[in-house]
């Protein structure tokens, strides 16, 4: 048998109108002990509330969609599993839509799903920002606000230009990802290391395209001078660039030096073993369901989102 709001009502000893305002948003006219009773009561009873007819009352879902990287990464199913269960503990779900949708399609995710909220792991364009402003969907841009300088992104690829100068490197050259396109990520990564060779004295490092086709990728890494030491956007780029480099004879570490960004699996299975970046817990998705029902999260709130931290390898 279905539970229902009264139900609820019922059981923390409070109206109907009160569970419908706690549960819709609107808990801050309400004492903290009176929201405590109702949310015990609806995890006590397991209520789920009727989402078709709670979106038709606000002219919104209790769905939070969440726009993909352009090229996710091992972290990110751990990202995306944290923020699953996070929000569902609130009666929120997620749901995901890839960056690489053309603003057509996105508006017809907007206009059916009605989202509380948008989260952007991607770049938004242009035309997908309007979309938003003119639904009134509020956007929390988590891609932009760790892309800034000193931000998370910026300072991976500063952490890798400064471990491949340590390693005795004087050439320092990064490699981008084709389907990473021109994403911003990829490109305060970049920056990042840019910085990092400016404040060293170095020459600005040396661009390379990888496509993850051993075809493609031979020529990009035989133009790498000997004795330079590799920065790559993640992991996948940087296996591309091994074998590319053992195809060509190029010897690593002593050659060429490589470094990858997300401690995925692939960092391990690697010959030689990928040197890599990896990340402290993503703590703060964690805390997002929390920050969506008590206030509106800021991109400040992301800003520190996993630690990065070296896990040494044999490729450099």
């Amino acid at each position: 048998m279905r539970v229902s709001s009264e139900d609820v009502a019922r059981h923390a000893g409070v109206s109907r109108s009160t569970v419908s305002y706690i549960l819709n948003g609107h808990g801050d006219r309400f004492s903290q002990a009176t929201r405590d009773a109702v949310q015990r009561a609806v995890a006590e009873l397991g209520y789920r509330p009727h989402s078709a007819g709670r979106a038709l009352a606000r002219g919104q879902s209790d769905l939070i969609l969440l726009v993909l990287p352009i090229s996710p990464n091992g972290q990110f199913s751990q990202v995306a599993d944290q923020m699953t269960e996070a929000l569902a503990e609130h009666g929120l779900s997620l749901l995901m839509c890839s960056a690489t949708a053309s603003a057509r399609s996105f508006a017809a995710v907007i206009t059916t799903a009605r989202p509380r909220m948008v989260i952007a792991l991607s770049e938004l364009s242009e035309s997908k920002r309007a979309v938003l402003s003119s639904a009134g969907v509020r956007t929390l841009d988590i891609a932009h606000a760790i892309s800034q300088p000193g931000g998370h992104s910026w300072t991976v690829g500063r952490t890798q230009a400064e471990h491949l100068m340590r390693r005795g490197y004087r050439r320092i050259a990064y490699a981008r990802l084709t389907e990473a396109r021109d994403d911003v990520l990829l490109r305060a990564r970049e920056q990042g290391l840019r910085e990092a060779c400016h404040a060293a004295g170095m020459d600005e490092p040396q661009v390379i395209t990888v496509a993850l086709r051993a075809d493609a990728d031979l020529d990009a890494i035989a133009s790498l001078p000997i004795g330079t030491g590799l920065a790559c956007y993640n992991d996948d780029t940087a296996a591309a660039a091994l074998a590319a480099a053992r195809v060509i004879g190029r010897t690593v570490p002593q050659e060429l030096g490589v470094v990858g960004v997300d401690d995925t699996p692939v960092a391990t299975q690697t010959s030689p073993r990928l040197t890599t970046i990896g990340f402290g817990p993503p703590t703060s998705y964690g805390r997002l369901a929390e920050l969506l029902l008590d206030r509106e999260p800021t991109e400040a709130d992301f800003t520190g989102v996993g630690e990065c931290r070296l896990i040494q390898g044999e490729s450099t």
